[in-house]
This record gives C-alpha cells, sequence and structure tokens, in this order.
C-alpha cells in the first residue's frame, strides 16, 4: 500500500463514486462544510455519467438535516484532465479506486475514503434504503472525513 507522500500538500480533492449523485456528492459537500477554505478546491465526479442527473433527493435531505450547506447540482464524470500534480484521488470503494487506475492510468494520489483514513472496510451505498440507512452513511463518510482532515493538517 503506497503512503502519503510526507510533505504533500493538496490543494484539490475529487470524491469519485460510481453515478455522481450519492455517495460522492454527499462527501464533497460534508468535506467542505467541514473544511471551510476556499483555498481548496472540492469536487465530486462519476466514472458511468451517460448524462447529467440531479443529486439524489434523499442525499440533498440528510445534507439540510444536518444544516450542511449544498447547492443544487448534476452528475459529471470523472475526466483525467481536471487531475493536476496536487490532487488526491478519493473514491468510495475499491472497485471504483481499481476503475480510476485501470481506465485512466492514474495511479498518484488514489484512494479509498477508507484506505486514506486509514481504516479498513467500504462505505456500502445506500441506494433503495429508506432514511436511517442515509443516514449511517453520513455518520461514516462524517466520521471518516474528520480523519482525514486531521491527516491533511488542514485546519
Amino acid at each position: 500500500m503506497m503512503e502519503m507522500e510526507s510533505g504533500m500538500d493538496y490543494n484539490k480533492v475529487i470524491f469519485v463514486s460510481k453515478e455522481n449523485v450519492t455517495l460522492g456528492p454527499m462527501a464533497e459537500w460534508m468535506f467542505k462544510s467541514i473544511l471551510m477554505d476556499k483555498d481548496k478546491e472540492i469536487l465530486s465526479r462519476g466514472l458511468v455519467v451517460l448524462f447529467p442527473e440531479p443529486r439524489n433527493m434523499k442525499v440533498t435531505d440528510i445534507l439540510m438535516n444536518h444544516a450542511v450547506p449544498c447547492e443544487e447540482q448534476v452528475s459529471k464524470e470523472f475526466q483525467p484532465e481536471e487531475v493536476t500534480e496536487d490532487t488526491l484521488i478519493i473514491t468510495m470503494n475499491f472497485v471504483e479506486k481499481v476503475k480510476v487506475v485501470e481506465d485512466f492510468g492514474i495511479s498518484d494520489n488514489v484512494y479509498t475514503l477508507h484506505e486514506f483514513a486509514g481504516e479498513e472496510g467500504e462505505v456500502l451505498p445506500p441506494h433503495g434504503g429508506d432514511e436511517t440507512v442515509y443516514e449511517a452513511s453520513y455518520v461514516e463518510i462524517k466520521d471518516l472525513l474528520y480523519k482525514i482532515k486531521k491527516k491533511l493538517e488542514w485546519n
């Protein structure tokens, strides 16, 4: 497993999920809210985006319930051109990480959410679940994002 280069200063984080309508956007807006740092660019992108779709309504509801500011958004496809030297790519699960590495040839600074936070496991997609399932995803992601913020030493 590749360790983060010491002193690497990321200025951009791209959360990559399958379709960019559920977990990726949830992580994006939560991280923006946690960081409150306008100098860092926080995005979410999808690996399978055939056309722009609005964010999952249950995600919007959960974010609003937790007073996480979020603008309306539609899914956007992952574009390797958006990746710069100081970009950290965080995928929601291992399958997506493998896809980024294999399909785009990007292997530097690509981690799963759990892996970068120093944890085992994967975030399970809440698709088809009720509010409690989405709430569980929110709590899990929030915990991991705080660990990531600490690891990055971002104020």
